[in-house]
């Protein structure tokens, strides 16, 4: 009898080894590329960050949604935009959606799974790539594991971290442990938010299958949300471990070998670049989020000098590896729009437009959020809902969005602060986006260039040549408000043609305040 319980939980386990086996080399297969050709690599393209509840809404019920977004594409097409990435659209607790229930669903307000079918292959049609955002570091509190784990479910609970006693760590806005019952759970971002347990193989596996599932419906790739929380350490380091960066390594070599055509755009939130540059060395990360770049230029901003941005790019220069990506942005879903930063007592529109130019001409791949391009601002208050807030296309009764009620109030009534108003006037900021977006397409240097600083006497121009090839480009950016001249003597050659900004000659340039060039130099480099 004895022996035969044992054979029996013999061959039990050697089924459990083989399903696993068989799970692992299913999610090794390989997945389809979209069957589209794409004019240029997803790094040399602009990109566009969608809320995708504030676009547009297409049923009538205040909430924008997919079938809103794909009726957009021509749109951004027009803008010129590559590619997009979609803010969360799973079923989840909140608005936002970074509490998700469901990785596998769509949100019912946003539509089903056949919309984002239909937008993908709309986007691709336009030579459009869609990225999804990924919340790999936390689920819902309402979960179905995690409630499975409260009801005592242990393969459930497994699927998340847990402590017999709180080890007084300190989260993201409070603490980072949260009692359920006699043990504690880990919660960097709240109590509604657990952290899942990337040290078990069994989440990491589950992982893989969610991208798999949505790779095989075209997405192009994800935003990974979080990316420096996945690990933490025994002593209670949250961010940017080793253990981390070890899991940001083995995720990339997975969707690498299924899925070349795809990549990841992590939220390397840390203002430190050597801290961001690691998930690069040692996590071989796609692309980063240039939180560092961020701050360099609204401090170069507010201090009406070129220094911030001069020493971000110095350090840049020997700080990442070669096949690094760094998305560069003024603004993003987590951040009070440039609008609001730049115009507390009036509307700046002469930053913000250096901005659009700065965004174009950096190394980097640039990433509007959407709005940006007519500076739309934040609504009143300090809460995230008034970064969100829905786009204004028109002036026309729901401003274009919906016919409904919107989920939250406008940001602004400002008639000219709409995609409408702005595309009729060649001056506009919108036109000053789309102006420089198609510029940049046919230049490589600004696309794929090296960059090179150069120090010129007026401490606010910011003055750096992007090379490809034969190609040199001269970018002069005035940080100030009075006029500034560059002269003759600090050029590394003589201009050829103005690509961007006033015409200028042989001699010294006065740059006025604020301004913006762009400029071919004759001759081969020095």
């Amino acid at each position: 009898m004895r022996s035969a319980v044992l054979s029996v939980v013999l061959i039990a386990g050697m089924l459990g080894v083989a399903a696993a086996q068989q799970r692992s080399a299913s999610l090794a297969s390989p997945v389809a590329a979209p069957d589209v050709r794409f004019a240029r690599p997803a790094a040399e393209g602009v990109w566009y960050e969608i809320f995708v509840r504030s676009f547009r809404d297409s049923d009538g019920d205040g909430i924008g949604d997919l079938a809103g977004v794909t009726s957009r594409l021509p749109y951004l097409d027009e803008l010129g935009i590559d590619g997009i990435w979609l803010t969360p659209i799973h079923p989840a607790s909140s608005y936002h959606g970074y509490d998700v229930t469901d990785y596998m669903g769509v949100a019912t307000e946003y539509g089903e799974l056949s919309d984002l079918e239909t937008l993908v292959a709309a986007a691709h049609a336009r030579g459009i790539r869609v990225v999804l955002d990924l919340v790999p570091n936390h689920t819902s509190r309402d979960h179905p594991w995690f409630q499975a784990a409260l009801a005592g479910d242990q393969e459930a609970r497994e699927r998340y971290v847990w402590r017999a006693s709180d080890p007084g760590w300190i989260g993201l806005g409070g603490p980072a442990w949260h009692p359920a019952g006699d043990a504690f759970y880990l919660g960097l971002f709240g109590s509604g938010m657990p952290d899942l347990n990337h040290d078990g193989p069994w989440v990491r596996d589950e992982l893989k299958r969610i991208m798999r599932f949505w790779l095989e419906r075209g997405v192009d790739g994800f935003r990974v949300d979080a990316i420096q929380h996945i690990v933490e350490s025994e002593e209670g380091i949250v961010a940017g471990t080793p253990g981390t960066l070890a899991w940001v390594r083995e995720m990339q070599a997975w969707l690498h070998h299924v899925a070349p055509h795809a990549f990841w755009l992590g939220e390397t939130y840390a203002l430190s670049a050597p801290t961001v540059a690691a998930y690069h060395h040692d996590g071989d990360l796609d692309m980063s989020l240039d939180y560092p770049g961020w701050a360099a230029l609204f401090d170069a901003l507010s201090q009406r000098s070129a220094g911030p941005l001069e020493t971000a790019l110095e350090q840049n220069a020997g700080l990442y590896p070669p096949q690094a990506r760094r998305a560069v942005f003024s603004a993003n879903h987590d951040q009070i729009r440039p609008a609001s930063v730049l115009g507390v007592l009036r509307r700046d529109e002469a930053r913000l437009k250096l901005i659009a130019g700065l965004l174009a001409t950096l190394p980097g791949t640039p990433l509007l959020y959407y709005g940006q391009e007519i500076g739309l601002p934040n609504g009143p208050g300090d809460r995230d809902e008034q970064k969100r807030t829905p786009m204004t296309w028109s002036a026309a009764p729901g401003r274009g969005f919906s016919d409904a009620e919107p989920w939250i109030a406008f940001s602004t009534d400002d008639p000219a602060l709409s995609v409408e108003a702005q595309r009729a006037d060649p001056d506009s900021l919108w036109s000053t986006y789309r102006t420089l977006i198609a510029a940049r397409r046919g230049l490589p240097a600004l696309t794929r260039g090296t960059t090179r600083l150069l120090r010129p006497e007026a401490p606010q121009l910011l003055v750096f040549v992007r090379q490809e090839g034969g190609e040199r480009l001269l970018v002069v950016a005035n940080l100030g408000v009075r006029p500034a001249v560059l002269a003759a003597s600090e050029r590394p050659g003589a201009p050829a043609e103005t690509v961007h900004g006033a015409p200028v000659g042989e001699a010294d340039w006065e740059i006025e305040g604020l301004g913006l060039r762009i400029v071919r130099l004759a001759g081969s480099a020095d």
